[in-house]
């Protein structure tokens, strides 16, 4: 497995993650929902309200952008696993466990096959647990006391001071290269809510269509659901099949690490040391990343530290537990020249042997083509 392989979730995890952020219409949309009528625009706002809300309850995640069936490589554990949690988080169904109550607490819980994995955010405090693996992480987020908020945005406007006001900024950030409607109110997880599709108008990208479901009520975000253009069935799908929105209780996001777990610190730079213009990241810290383009059809790369003792040389034949990942990528990685790529039905994948990851919401020759120009 070459060394690049080692940082295809680096590029793949965030782009799935930005994918279930936007959403396509609900197929089982419900005509018997009468709510009072509201604009796109009303609907966001109510959306951006929801930031200190509390809740909990069961989040159910489906999968579908043609990526053959690897299950009977995944699971087997080893080092450099995380290839395989990527690839698995892409395929098939999840169901996880979430809690929240407000901006700084949260908690996502994923049980599956016997095995738990955890995020816990209480406060400033950040932790990760693999059961599976006995691993677990901690970071701790740095201190932004005293530090004033930017009162513009990068195109000169005011920051938005009101949800209203983000809606509008909203909307007029995307209308540009997006069709904005309000469509079918439906009911989720019990809760009546309202829909709000958004439809490329962008030719470049693989999206075909998103839909944000929100609480009628709370503004909570229900559902995400991303169709790819071409296919029937949605890409990625994610929505509560439950929810409870009594605040959970503080115990919820306590975390100790389990006796005989494998605890490794993490090191997050400080505001002032996240500069553009300083050297490359020390291995251990956060990749440097390249963004290219904009609005539906943007790229981003990721260059990995310069030093990287962790991951396998490049023509190295790795053997037992930690070759699985190697075996799935050869299945999902097809040779080009000057690296691989990834082509699902929603984000393709470069892999280039300088050791650059790149991922988009675009073809595989497009984004080829972007990085060669770039």
């Amino acid at each position: 497995m070459k060394k690049s392989a080692r940082w295809i979730p680096a590029a793949i995890v965030p782009a799935a993650v930005v994918a279930a952020g936007i959403v396509v219409p609900s197929m089982a949309a419900n005509a018997e929902v009468v709510l009072p009528e509201k604009t796109p625009q009303q609907v966001l706002a109510l959306a951006a309200s929801s930031t200190g809300a509390a809740f909990s309850g069961t989040v159910e995640q489906t999968s579908d952008l043609g990526l053959p069936d690897v299950s009977a490589l995944q699971g087997s554990g080893g080092a450099g696993d995380s290839t395989s949690d990527a690839l698995e988080l892409l395929t098939g169904s999840h169901t996880a466990k979430v809690f929240v109550d407000g901006a700084d607490k949260q908690r996502v819980q994923v049980v599956e096959d016997l095995a738990e994995r955890d995020v816990t955010r209480d406060g400033d405090s950040v932790w990760t647990w693999d059961s599976s693996r006995k691993e677990v992480t901690h970071l701790t987020l740095p201190d932004t006391t005293g530090v004033p908020a930017p009162t513009s945005l990068p195109d000169g406007s005011a920051v938005p001071q009101t949800p209203a006001e983000l809606a509008s900024a909203l909307l007029a950030a995307v209308e540009p290269t997006t069709t904005v409607t309000a469509t079918d109110n439906v009911e989720v997880a019990g809760r009546t809510a309202y829909q709000v599709v958004l439809t490329p108008d962008d030719p470049a990208t693989l999206v075909g269509s998103a839909t944000l479901t929100v609480d009628s009520e709370t503004g909570v975000p229900l559902k995400v659901v991303v169709a790819a253009k071409g296919q029937a069935d949605p890409a990625v799908s994610v929505g509560f099949t439950s929810v409870d929105f009594r605040t959970p209780s503080s115990d919820v996001f306590a975390f100790t690490p389990p006796a005989g777990a494998d605890v490794t610190e993490v090191a997050v730079p400080a505001r002032d040391d996240a500069r553009a213009d300083q050297a490359r990241p020390a291995t251990g810290q956060a990749p440097e990343r390249t963004v290219l383009g904009s609005g539906w059809s943007t790229i981003v790369g990721v260059t990995p530290p310069a030093s990287d003792p962790g991951a396998p040389s490049a023509g190295s034949s790795p053997t037992g537990p930690a070759s699985a990942p190697s075996a799935l990528l050869d299945q999902v990685l097809t040779p080009v020249e000057g690296g691989s790529v990834l082509q699902t039905s929603l984000v393709s994948v470069f892999v280039g042997d300088d050791g650059r990851v790149w991922a988009g919401a675009v073809d595989a020759d497009a984004l080829r083509a972007a990085v060669a120009a770039s």
